[in-house]
């Protein structure tokens, strides 16, 4: 396990204290860490699945380094499996799963075949929310 001493960070600031991140540097740079995480777990044939603000956290290593995001919970992932789908990157969600507001349109029920674009979607989520502190109607 990694530690994270801000662990909390995004879920304080945007969720309970409903405050968006006023510097675009910043968010430029979380939003660059997630999608380098996501492209890490996705090449390894990994899709998160329940991709949130609470599954995002935040270590600052202090000595003038910039903050380090990681991602967590991997409990409802899914495994690409491209021999099963023709070659393509896809997973079967036998269960309908992941967090209101933040499941891609294409999960609307179980069974049904997903892949990475289903994290990217969720990412659009947070990124929204990062901007703003609320999450889109």
């Amino acid at each position: 396990m990694d530690f994270c001493n801000d662990h909390t960070y995004f879920e304080q600031k945007l969720e309970v204290k409903k405050k968006e991140i006023k510097n675009e540097m910043k968010i430029k740079r979380y939003a660059k860490q997630i999608l380098m995480a996501l492209a890490e777990i996705h090449v390894a044939g990994i899709i998160h699945a329940d991709l949130k603000l609470p599954n995002i956290l935040l270590h600052r290593p202090g000595d003038g380094q910039e903050p380090i995001v990681k991602l967590c919970d991997f409990g409802i992932a899914q495994i690409i499996t491209p021999s099963y789908f023709n070659g393509e990157r896809k997973a079967l969600m036998r269960e309908r799963s992941g967090t209101a507001y933040y499941i891609a349109p294409e999960v609307k029920h179980a069974n049904v075949v997903v892949g990475p674009e289903i994290d990217i979607w969720a990412f659009g989520i947070v990124l929204y929310e990062m901007c703003v502190a609320y999450k889109p109607n």
